[in-house]
């Protein structure tokens, strides 16, 4: 007959799981009685790159009023209420970084798997083979954003980090950083960019260098052709950088045109089945038609090139 646990002798490893379950559960109460400060910082042991906490709150996704470039498919703006804070990677995940999940974990890429992959010619993206993340086509270091990734690479790495690719409501929230509903997070005019200096890596005078005939920001100077180190320009009010510029970024979600019209006003996912997942930000290609705030591009998961790369969210402190 089982003994009532005041009775029968506790062996010391039951005693230490009970124990452990004991401070895991304080933890849990503590932190939910002082979440931590909007901003805070904390450093994962697994991959190395540091996670900002992002509160939670409300705000109005999808177009605004003083956007006129908005498509269809960023329409109705509406309120999404988002319960829970989050830990989102602070910057995009690094090519050092994605080198420490293909060594713990022996992936190999789509683009690898593939033998080639979409790379910009100064016109357009074109099928180039033997292009992948170790090599992109142009010069990266460790510290720049991995490319050449599809929504599989991305996904198995979150995962593999202790997280999970952020969905889009928390993507937008997270770039909007607690401001007004405005075309592009820093406001609603283009050349604020300008004025403002080396405010993103996106299509400037360093690229048209490159690229001649290329549309660009006029006026614009970031430095750099392609991409840039991450965290080389400011961050925003939550303390994450290049939400907008040098790297577009997969989400969670499935890609729906009117999804929207039917979105849940708390937590939003996306549409539970589709074909193609969503991409948001610009990227150091992009013009500011693509630098707006509530700008969503879509691409089979399999895709890759060399615009798009990711960064994490956590549900819990790393």
């Amino acid at each position: 007959m089982r003994q009532p646990i005041s009775t029968r002798t506790v062996a010391s490893g039951e005693l230490s799981s009970w124990f452990v379950l004991f401070l895991a559960l304080a933890a849990s109460a503590l932190l939910a009685q002082n979440p931590p400060t909007p901003g805070a910082v904390r450093s994962s042991v697994v991959d190395a790159l540091d996670y900002v906490y992002v509160p939670p709150g409300g705000f109005v996704m999808g177009c605004v009023a003083s956007d006129n470039q908005c498509q269809n498919d960023e329409k109705p703006s509406h309120h999404v209420e988002l319960t829970k804070g989050f830990w989102m990677g602070r910057t995009e995940v690094t090519v050092a970084a994605f080198r420490k999940f293909v060594a713990a974990t022996g992936r190999r890429t789509t683009a690898e798997s593939d033998g080639w992959s979409q790379a910009f010619d100064g016109k357009n993206l074109t099928k180039k083979m033997a292009v992948n993340w170790q090599n992109p086509g142009f010069d990266q270091g460790p510290t720049h954003p991995v490319v050449h990734v599809s929504w599989y690479d991305a996904s198995l790495y979150c995962a593999w980090a202790g997280g999970r690719l952020p969905t889009e409501a928390e993507w937008e929230y997270a770039a909007r950083a607690g401001r007004a509903a405005t075309k592009y997070p820093w406001g609603d005019a283009s050349s604020a960019i300008v004025a403002a200096g080396r405010l993103a890596n996106v299509a400037d005078q360093s690229l048209k260098r490159s690229y001649p005939n290329l549309r660009t920001i006029s006026g614009y100077e970031d430095g750099f052709a392609f991409t840039a180190p991450v965290g080389t320009f400011p961050p925003n009010e939550y303390g994450l950088h290049d939400m907008i510029g040098n790297v577009a970024e997969w989400c969670a979600d499935y890609h729906d045109e009117k999804a929207y019209a039917a979105s849940s006003p708390q937590d939003p996912t996306g549409p539970a089945v589709g074909s193609r997942r969503v991409i948001r930000g610009g990227a150091w290609v992009d013009d500011a038609s693509n630098l707006r705030a509530s700008y969503r591009a879509r691409e089979l998961p399999s895709y890759h090139d060399s615009l798009i790369g990711f960064r994490c969210v956590r549900e819990t402190e790393p």
